[in-house]
């Protein structure tokens, strides 16, 4: 006898036959509804006999209306090119990464041609832009050796070179971001071209591909980069909240605290929905606390609203030499998630604390 749970609202099972003899085989069918949440759900199949029972898990993936498949393996954190499709010399590597463990690296350590990896994705129906970071070892000059990256819209037809030829070296990952139709099916190709000459091999890494959303009531992540110049999408409280232009990628972040001394919690807070294809909320913070951690923290919680479970993003710390440090956290796409950044001073005159947040992202 077949039975099927852990399904999502909106959606039916079906097997074909419903019971089997030793041997035999079914086919199951899952039918989704215009209610079913866009994510994936893990699905208990269950066989029970007359002396045994038996259970296996599969994940059912519902996409958004617009069809199509959700961007994967944004940060590679596989260990492999899962979700990519690769040209030339091509790998994963676990050093150096921008976030995470592990980033592509495009082209190799020793003389080459062209190299690249492209993905085929649609954007979700709130989705506004596309962000990527690279960062290349090129001893050459642009004329032979460089990296590139075009966004093709195939909805509408159009190409576009989102990172012109460059080449430079460098240990600093630099962010590309453009802008994206919600619902259009897309395909990025990031590439690496070297002239094979033996003295000055080009490669290029690449990591944290990723889907920024917008809207309010229930959709996406809002204003993640604090790029509007305000703090619009977030509910602040306690002691100061502001805008800072001492920033980790565009121009503008979050500042909670202040440069003077403030008392108690300074507080921002956003909640959302983790959209189709996303697993992972990602930031970074730049904590200035010249006291101890005893009276004065950073700290970052994310709240699952749907299984009402808490887990601490950034553990209470204080950092006295401020340096921007990323942090991530595990998302369930169609999960409804409150994130909340804190810095808390003790108003001593002699130590303010402060704690500076942007580029917060869900890929």
């Amino acid at each position: 006898s077949l039975s099927a749970s852990g399904l999502p609202a909106g959606v039916s099972a079906s097997f074909n036959p419903a019971s089997v003899t030793a041997g035999g085989s079914s086919t199951l069918s899952l039918t989704t509804g215009a209610t079913t949440t866009p994510g994936t759900y893990p699905i208990t199949v269950t066989g029970t006999g007359t002396s045994a029972t038996h259970t296996t898990s599969i994940n059912l993936t519902v996409n958004s209306s617009g069809g199509g498949t959700a961007l994967t393996n944004g940060g590679f954190e596989t260990g492999t090119l899962s979700g990519w499709t690769a040209a030339g010399p091509t790998s994963v590597v676990n050093t150096g990464a921008q976030a995470g463990t592990y980033a592509a690296k495009v082209g190799s350590s020793s003389p080459s041609t062209d190299a690249s990896i492209a993905q085929t994705f649609t954007v979700p129906a709130n989705g506004t832009a596309v962000s990527f970071y690279y960062n290349m070892s090129c001893p050459d000059t642009v004329t032979y050796d460089w990296a590139t990256a075009t966004l093709k819209d195939n909805t509408t037809g159009t190409t576009t070179t989102i990172l012109p030829k460059t080449c430079a070296t460098s240990t600093v990952w630099k962010q590309v971001t453009a802008a994206v139709t919600g619902g259009h099916s897309v395909t990025l190709t990031l590439s690496n071209h070297d002239d094979n000459y033996a003295s000055d091999p080009t490669y290029t890494q690449y990591d944290s591909v990723s889907i920024t959303t917008g809207g309010t009531g229930g959709g996406g992540l809002t204003n993640g980069g604090f790029e509007t110049g305000t703090l619009s999408g977030w509910t602040s409280g306690g002691a100061h909240t502001g805008i800072s232009t001492t920033h980790h990628g565009g121009v503008y972040s979050a500042m909670a605290g202040n440069t003077t001394p403030t008392n108690g919690d300074s507080t921002l807070s956003q909640t959302f929905t983790a959209p189709t294809g996303t697993s992972k909320l990602g930031l970074y913070y730049y904590n200035n606390c010249p006291d101890t951690v005893t009276y004065d923290w950073v700290t970052v919680t994310l709240t699952d609203n749907t299984t009402g479970t808490t887990a601490t993003v950034v553990a209470k710390s204080c950092t006295p030499t401020a340096a921007w440090t990323a942090a991530s956290a595990t998302v369930i796409a169609g999960h409804s998630y409150t994130v909340t950044l804190v810095s808390h001073d003790d108003n001593y005159s002699a130590d303010p604390t402060y704690t500076l947040f942007d580029d917060i992202t869900l890929s």
